[in-house]
């Protein structure tokens, strides 16, 4: 799995990238969100033509209104996006995934646990913040909302009944159904941002930060990810 997090910003505004159909239901969403959609689907373009080695404009993506971006069967590749107040992590792996991004102030409070994670969970990081302080536990609540939400998007399904369903178990980094299916699920923090992925099968995944400077080079990264290619 190739993980990528990166700033949106005017570097990314290239609205001819897109197909005419994306173009359109731009015009359906405030100036804001339509704002972010189009840097994200143009960040997605970017870092998926490094890959398979074509530009960006070429990147076989459909990317049909209401439904996720996704790259043709015969590339053999699945894609993951996700976009939280002026960033976005993208993700590229060879099986079916799911990626949740949030800032790290995003508060996931002992009441909203206790309304919507199930009661199992939700007595556990009662007594997380108890045993270890509450800045522990509310790190923990928001990654297990962010595994639920990776695991939303994975199986397509709605968030409330995935919330109640399943718990997050830090230590094996794994999604556990309350009948004892088990799904892994990596979650984790670099600078002001947390983030999961969730797939089917275990999967190697390493997150880039990445910087592009004015002559589109990446300039820095977090760690290193191992495929095909170079920067």
């Amino acid at each position: 799995m190739i993980l990528w997090l990166s700033p949106l910003d005017e570097r990314h505004h290239c609205p001819e990238w897109l197909q005419p159909s994306e173009r359109n239901a731009l015009e359906d969403l405030s100036p804001q969100r339509a704002r972010e959609v189009l840097r994200s689907r143009v960040l997605l373009r970017r870092l998926a033509a490094r890959v398979l080695g074509c530009t960006p404009r070429s990147v076989p993506l459909r990317a049909d209104p209401g439904q996720p971006p996704r790259l043709l069967p015969s590339e053999g590749w699945h894609l993951g996006l996700s976009h939280s107040r002026g960033a976005a992590l993208v993700a590229m792996a060879r099986q079916p995934l799911g990626v949740d991004l949030e800032a790290n102030n995003r508060s996931v409070t002992p009441a909203l646990a206790r309304r919507f994670f199930s009661s199992r969970e939700a007595r556990t990081l009662d007594a997380l913040e108890l045993e270890r302080g509450p800045q522990r536990a509310r790190r923990q609540r928001l990654h297990g909302w962010l595994a639920k939400e990776s695991l939303c998007k994975l199986l397509n399904q709605p968030l409330l009944p995935i919330l109640k369903s399943w718990r997050y178990d830090w230590d094996r980094q794994v999604l556990i159904h309350g009948q004892g299916q088990v799904i892994p699920c990596r979650v984790g923090s670099v600078g002001q941002w947390s983030w999961g992925h969730c797939t089917m099968a275990p999967a190697q995944g390493r997150l880039r930060r990445v910087t592009i400077d004015e002559h589109d080079k990446v300039v820095s990264f977090f760690s290193s990810a191992s495929f095909a290619g170079s920067w």
